[in-house]
């Protein structure tokens, strides 16, 4: 009885020892044949089915290129590793994007100046060296391989004092990716030229275009949660490219916030952002108002030509804003004499401005004691433009159709009274 039992018991584990080398056997070919042998994209596809190009990788879809040549970047023997990651070399290997075919000619991209890539692939200050799928990545899961404007925003608008070009210009100056303006403006039946005011020279980009960059591509630790499910307690900004630019090769976009670079716009209008004034608003909010042609009583909202063209506190106020403006700034953006023509307005607003203060006194003193609106008005008007205290520079127009319409009020009722 025990040697059947014993026998029967050999073959059981001798057959069971045989089904576990073939499982063995079948195991490891199917692996070695999965990353190894894989020359059609449809093994992938599989479960990847939803991935799709937008460039030359389109050749992956013939079996000219396998997931596995650009996926897999640590070889050991005849044994590939697959990895998320991709290296430069995959993606500059002479059968798909070499470094001369890249450098060759340039590239026409968002409407901005001709891009090219060798200016990209310069070693930065630091570990900030970019790899290609720092601007090549999967961004939003609609294309497998794509580049985003956020991606172009992030580097050119983080520590932008800090990153200079071979020539040591900072990457955020307008000019390194804007062409010439060639365009005219009507404002006020007068022909703004831009291309005049670059020719200039005198005149920078942002003392009229300001608050065009929303966002600071900061990095929450909720970005963080995206790819880990755990992160650090503390961690610093070069520890964080080391391990995700240099070790993992990870695009920039999805850990820091998206930085928005355009201008904001009401009814046609370029505006200027308040959220992102460079001051408190709360201690210039008339001065706001009186550019803004708004606020006043009895006349119709006219905002000023600075105005509409963003004008920065900054063009004029070179050095604080509450700092006296000497006239010769104003011949920077407009014509030579043009000093003289202001200084002749404040004084007209000064010289109306002493008479609305006489026509208020007369018109408050008896028989004419009874509250009349249009005095009101002519009185809210009279301290809104002295608070203002730029006597009409920051808006002459509107400052003056204001006293205007003011003194004319003042003027009948005075005249009906007496």
């Amino acid at each position: 009885m025990f040697n059947e039992v014993k026998k029967i018991n050999k073959k059981l584990a001798f057959r069971l020892a045989i089904s576990a080398i073939i499982a063995i056997v079948v195991a490891t070919g199917a692996l070695f044949f999965t990353v190894t042998r894989v020359k059609h994209v449809q093994y992938c596809g599989k479960c990847h089915s939803d991935v799709t190009f937008n460039n030359i990788c389109s050749n992956i879809v013939s079996g000219n290129i396998t997931c596995i040549d650009c996926h897999a970047h640590e070889n050991s023997g005849s044994l590939k590793r697959m990895a998320v990651d991709m290296t430069d070399e995959h993606c500059t290997s002479e059968q798909c994007h070499s470094l001369n075919k890249l450098s060759e000619k340039s590239i026409q991209f968002k409407g901005t100046k001709d891009f090219r890539h060798s200016t990209h692939t310069t070693n930065y200050p630091g570990n900030l060296t970019m790899r290609c799928v720092s601007c090549h990545s999967n961004l939003h899961g609609e294309k497998h391989f794509e580049t985003d404007i956020d991606t172009c925003n992030l580097c050119h608008f983080i520590n932008t004092q800090q990153l200079l070009t071979k020539e040591e210009r900072p990457i955020s100056e307008c000019s390194l990716c804007h062409n010439s303006v060639k365009r005219t403006i009507q404002i006020y039946n007068n022909t703004f030229d831009h291309i005049v005011y670059e020719e200039r020279g005198n005149v920078s980009c942002s003392e009229c275009h300001f608050a065009v960059i929303q966002g600071k591509g900061t990095v929450v630790r909720e970005n963080c949660h995206v790819c880990h499910q755990t992160i650090m307690g503390n961690y610093t900004a070069p520890d964080m490219h080391e391990t995700h630019i240099m070790k993992h090769k990870t695009s920039c976009v999805p850990c820091h916030n998206t930085i928005v670079h355009t201008s904001i716009k009401k009814n046609g209008l370029v505006l200027s952002n308040i959220q992102n004034l460079t001051f408190d608003l709360s201690l210039y909010k008339t001065q706001y108002m009186i550019m803004a042609g708004t606020g006043g009583k009895g006349i119709a909202e006219e905002p000023d030509p600075m105005f509409i063209a963003t004008l920065n506190c900054s063009a004029c106020h070179k050095n604080e804003l509450l700092s006296k403006v000497e006239p010769t700034v104003c011949n920077n953006c407009h014509d030579k004499g043009f000093d003289k023509i202001l200084s002749e307005q404040m004084s007209f607003v000064s010289k109306r401005m002493r008479l609305l203060k006489v026509l208020l006194k007369k018109a408050k003193k008896p028989p004419l004691t009874e509250t009349n609106p249009f005095v009101t008005e002519a009185e809210s008007n009279y301290y809104f433009i002295k608070e203002d205290g730029s006597n009409g520079a920051h808006n002459v127009k509107y400052v003056k159709d204001l006293l205007e319409y003011s003194i004319m009020k003042l003027t009948l009722i005075l005249q009906k009274n007496t």
